[in-house]
């Protein structure tokens, strides 16, 4: 089956629809707009992506970005959904290498679903997740997979109690207009972790950082401190950089929490342009002088 998927609106699908129908190619398409609200899950835990109720696996993907609904009213609320039905649709596609899609080695590798799904696979803990719009559906299984957070399927926002996100979202039909993270909330402590180089002389800088809030970015009282990667462990570090091999990054932060069953650290995402300077305050610079050794150091 081949799966076509974009603006409600856009003559482009409208033009590719129709050439699969008169060559008699099985297409499924999934068109998001004003006037529909298709219900997408992914579930991580099993890789089952279901839309609209129907469990699919596309051996191809079109895709293209709705740019149309946002010339059509320019609210920004529309941008911001066509951004995340995108993001959330590609990065299943770059999670499975067998689908056939295009432009798969041009673009993508800082999509969050796909760099969550590819962490998984690389052997790093993560949270249980469901990348979805089925709120329904996620708020009927909320007491079976414990207390649950959300955040931006894009990334940049903040995460969230996911019964904040049920009580400010508008659902038609039980579904919001825009796929998000749901995930099993983790708890403390939170440590982040920089990778800077490449391969065997990739260094590490650790450190922990000590909060009451959910998301720490909001907490003006948050406290960092430095870790000795002892602290980390060899198995998260080496998760770590065979994920930041497989993105081909040589320069990124990692953060994780601890699962609340167990006390090992869950990966939660990568960032490849993180900011440092508050931690560089408390470990006498040591992600600046990583960063300036990589940049002055022996060419290939």
């Amino acid at each position: 089956m081949l799966l076509i998927a974009g603006g409600e609106a856009d003559p482009n699908v409208d033009s590719l629809v129709a050439r699969a129908e008169r060559r008699g190619i099985e297409a499924r398409t999934l068109r998001v707009g004003a006037g529909t609200n298709p219900s997408l899950a992914w579930r991580f835990e099993d890789d089952r992506l279901t839309i609209d109720g129907d469990e699919v696996s596309p051996a191809g993907v079109f895709l293209r970005y709705d740019v149309f609904g946002h010339l059509a009213d320019g609210r920004q609320a529309t941008a911001y959904r066509a951004n995340a039905w995108y993001t959330a649709l590609q990065g299943w596609m770059l999670a499975h290498p067998g689908v056939r899609m295009l432009n798969r080695r041009y673009g993508g590798q800082m999509n969050k679903p796909f760099m969550l799904h590819l962490a998984a696979r690389v052997g790093l803990r993560i949270p249980l997740t469901r990348v979805t719009n089925a709120l329904d559906a996620v708020e009927r299984e909320a007491a079976a997979l414990g207390p649950l957070i959300a955040k931006p399927v894009t990334g940049g926002g903040y995460a969230q109690p996911f019964d904040a996100l049920l009580a400010g979202t508008e659902r038609r039909d039980g579904r919001s207009a825009a796929p998000a993270f749901v995930q099993r909330r983790m708890v403390p402590p939170e440590v982040r972790v920089y990778g800077v180089g490449e391969g065997a002389s990739r260094r590490f800088v650790a450190f922990r950082v000590d909060s009451d809030a959910l998301d720490y970015r909001v907490d003006d009282d948050s406290v960092v401190v430095h870790l000795p990667l002892s602290d980390v462990g060899a198995e998260v570090v080496g998760g770590l950089a065979r994920l930041m091999d497989a993105l081909e990054m040589d320069y990124g932060a990692a953060d994780f929490k601890a699962d609340p069953d167990t006390g090992a650290l869950a990966f939660l995402e990568v960032n490849s342009a993180p900011m440092f300077a508050g931690f560089d305050a408390v470990s006498d610079s040591a992600v600046s002088d990583a960063i300036l050794d990589f940049l002055t150091g022996p060419t290939a």
